[in-house]
């Protein structure tokens, strides 16, 4: 690399990076194949790969952008295949408790391969119970942003606010309406993608919670997003 080339990793962190090349999952599979994982903890053994993919960029064994890409583990290049490994060696609590860990856990959009082959990995391991525990508290996390979101539409000025205090609430207001509609219908996606691990695994206390969430949603719906 060049002084004026970018660095991989500043070109990578950008919200218009390209998608990663296709070759990245195979060679993420090479990484964590020729890994020593200690399975006590998931983050610790995924970031000792990633920091093995960037040593291997910069010494010209891959390539510096490849390199970059799986220490960033883009497309889950990395945490994939881990979590099969994970799964493999019947460690399925530290792969949830590492999941539940993420700040992607509290939004919608969760259900991913390497999320649903966590889920899947589970059951199939005698676990049902651990991947509803999981699946049940991420839909609690998604609805919870909905609902203060309707929560704060439906409040009312208090009186007595000064002209500029006014200014920034009608303001808030304004833009937690304008964000309802796709907050209530991203709520109702990510239910109806991973409500089937409560359906066929939960108790019956676990699909009344379901119940009762898609319900309200369309409590809401109906109230503040129809003309």
């Amino acid at each position: 690399m060049t002084e004026d080339e970018p660095n991989p990793f500043d070109r990578l962190l950008f919200e218009d990076a390209p998608p990663p090349p296709p070759h990245l999952a195979a060679l993420g599979e090479s990484f964590v194949a020729r890994a020593k994982p200690r399975f006590r903890n998931f983050r610790v053994d995924l970031e000792a790969i990633e920091v093995a993919a960037s040593k291997a960029g910069r010494a010209g064994e891959i390539s510096p952008d490849d390199g970059a890409q799986l220490f960033l583990d883009r497309g889950d290049s990395l945490s994939l295949p881990l979590v099969r490994r994970y799964i493999e060696a019947c460690e399925t609590e530290l792969v949830a408790r590492w999941l539940m860990a993420l700040p992607s856990f509290h939004f919608t959009g969760w259900a991913t391969v390497r999320n649903l082959t966590a889920l899947d990995g589970m059951v199939a391991a005698g676990e049902p119970a651990l991947a509803v525990r999981v699946v049940r508290k991420h839909l609690e996390k998604t609805f919870a942003r909905a609902r203060d979101c309707w929560r704060l539409v439906a409040r009312k000025r208090p009186a007595g606010l000064a002209d500029e205090a006014a200014e920034r609430f009608d303001r808030a207001i304004a833009k937690a309406r304008w964000e309802l509609p796709g907050q209530i219908e991203g709520a109702r996606i990510e239910i109806a993608e991973l409500a089937a691990y409560v359906r066929d695994h939960g108790s019956l206390e676990d699909n009344r919670a379901i119940d009762t969430m898609l319900a309200d949603l369309e409590k809401v719906r109906a109230r503040f997003t129809q003309a």
